[in-house]
């Protein structure tokens, strides 16, 4: 396992289609309610990922990760204990927030959702690809080493042809490249632009746990077949310190234990988490939710 996936606040300032962030209600359903990371449960994170022997951060699960007050002290406590840092922000702060990231080298990449600005209206949307285009033009000179993906992760969506097709164009004038929309692929999403910086596309897929009807009705006992990296390649961290094992489990459906009261290491030698490590060992979905989770179908 290299990576962790840190969900260091669940708010953001959009409310996307695609994103289950708009459906996390407050208890008395009347808003929606967003939580901070306290910089101690952080600490806690980063020691526990230190202990596991894991290598990198990732800084989000749900939420906009440079919305918290801590963010660039949380860049510095990354780089403090030897690790990267891999940042997926919608960009719309990255006026605010470049600095820090361009100052820390601990951040060995940048993944900008640049298809959130489809659902924007037209003047928010290009102000705001103007200004990741900026980052990257500066990032190109000032961290050459630093990765940088521009996702368009909505191919195939019926009301996204037209912003595509415009971030496709601008990036294209902005760069001198000759990016062609058309290719996309299951095995050809990324196409390199200049130095680390990248175009990334990829279809929209169905978040698991946006339908609990469907979830609840899955038999515990019943032997789906399947795989996945989670609890292989990787594992998440909720904003409560709750560890859960895919980076799609947003709401804690399969909560293994709590960073705030065990060590990482032994949570993800509890008896929940090897059993579901098994099951993935031997193509089998043994939790309703990786059950009732689309994503999975992409792995063979």
């Amino acid at each position: 396992m290299n990576s962790v996936y840190i969900e260091i606040t669940d708010a953001c300032n959009l409310r996307c289609s695609f994103c289950p962030s708009s459906d996390c209600r407050d208890e008395a359903g009347s808003g929606v309610s967003h939580t901070f990371m306290p910089s101690a449960l952080f600490k806690k994170c980063i020691a526990g990922a230190v202990e596991a022997g894991i290598e990198n951060v990732y800084l989000h699960v749900l939420g906009e990760p440079t919305l918290h007050p801590g963010f660039a002290l949380f860049l510095k406590d990354i780089k403090a204990a030897g690790l990267t840092a891999t940042l997926t922000t919608n960009g719309t702060t990255i006026r605010r927030v470049a600095h820090h990231i361009l100052n820390c080298p601990a951040v060995r990449q940048v993944n900008f959702s640049t298809h959130a600005y489809a659902e924007l209206p037209p003047s928010d949307a290009r102000e705001h690809l103007e200004d990741v285009l900026d980052f990257c033009r500066i990032a190109l000179i000032a961290r050459p080493e630093m990765y940088i993906n521009l996702r368009l992760w909505n191919i195939g969506a019926a009301t996204a042809g037209d912003w595509n097709e415009f971030a496709i164009s601008r990036i294209n004038e902005t760069f001198n490249t000759q990016v062609a929309p058309g290719n996309f692929c299951s095995r050809h999403k990324s196409f390199p632009i200049a130095g680390r910086l990248y175009l990334h596309e990829d279809s929209r897929f169905e978040w698991p746990g946006k339908s609990p009807q469907a979830e609840n009705s899955r038999d515990p006992q019943q032997i789906v077949r399947g795989t996945c990296h989670a609890l292989d390649t990787h594992v998440a961290i909720l904003h409560d310190g709750r560890v859960v094992a895919c980076c799609l489990d947003y709401s804690g459906q399969i909560a293994l234990g709590n960073i705030a009261d065990q060590s990482l290491p032994e949570i993800l030698d509890s008896p929940t988490a090897r059993n579901i490590r098994e099951g993935f060992e031997k193509h089998e979905l043994r939790h309703p939710f990786c059950q009732s989770c689309s994503y999975c179908k992409r792995f063979k």
